[in-house]
């Protein structure tokens, strides 16, 4: 039996480009996910893993998501405390595409970039 892949004439894209990992809680008021947001900036800017974070406003709603390389079991439980602020929530899969191509894009600038954007402004693809 042949693969989907095969099937429609190469690998989906969309999976090429989804980050290994991925948290994202979805919160009520801004502040509160800003708190989450900077707590996440930090403790992954201690650590050397290959994160980021981002604080996105998606139909009306919080959201603030960590993707990546898989960290270590214990960093990921630091994230889920992080994030324990709002509820586990879940992006789809052509936002968090797009999040990484952007992560994987800042990489290539230097090991820490930070670009914010004001609310009701699409982001530049």
């Amino acid at each position: 039996m042949s693969s989907p892949e095969g099937r429609r004439g190469g690998p989906n894209k969309e999976r090429e480009t989804l980050p290994e990992y991925s948290q994202t809680a979805r919160y009520d008021d801004e502040q509160i996910a800003g708190e989450a947001y900077f707590q996440a900036q930090e403790a992954i800017y201690d650590t050397e893993h290959e994160l980021s974070a981002y604080r996105l406003k998606l139909e009306e709603i919080w959201h603030v998501a960590v993707l990546g390389d898989s960290p270590p079991e214990e960093f990921q439980h630091t994230v889920q405390a992080i994030l324990s602020a709002g509820e586990p929530a879940s992006l789809p899969p052509e936002i968090l595409t797009y999040l990484n191509q952007r992560r994987l894009q800042a990489r290539k600038l230097g090991p820490w970039v930070e670009g914010h954007y004001r609310p009701g402004k699409p982001m530049k693809p």
